[in-house]
């Protein structure tokens, strides 16, 4: 595993905020709150977690540019805007709608940083 990854998280929603950090740090990874999708680079971010309605009027382009950085983008957005999800996995993002999402997280970061360490 990727010892203390850094993950940025791009989640302004704080309800849902609380259960992302909770699976990056369960994971292994070390939160890095971002403000905007462009700071994830200076931050030093191997995986960018992004609520699409975050990333401004055209998250495809803005996942564009963090995969453009080496980045991982983990991406998620409510399920009745399919043609969004569809335009952030065509520009390169894991993309779900929201509620499989979290469901699914601690499975997607394993799959990226690896399976936690015990102990």
């Amino acid at each position: 595993m990727a010892e203390g990854a850094r993950v940025g998280v791009l989640v302004p929603n704080l309800f849902l905020r609380v259960g992302v950090d909770a699976a990056v740090q369960g994971s292994g990874g070390q939160v890095v709150g971002l403000a905007e999708p462009a700071s994830a680079a200076a931050a030093g971010c191997a995986i960018v977690i992004a609520d699409l309605e975050a990333l401004g009027s055209d998250p495809a382009a803005a996942i564009r540019a963090i995969v453009a950085t080496g980045a991982t983008v983990l991406a998620f957005g409510p399920h009745v805007q399919g043609e969004r999800l569809a335009a952030a996995r065509a520009a390169g993002a894991v993309a779900f709608p929201r509620s499989v999402f979290l469901q699914r997280l601690p499975e997607l970061l394993a799959a990226v940083l690896g399976p936690a360490r015990e102990g």
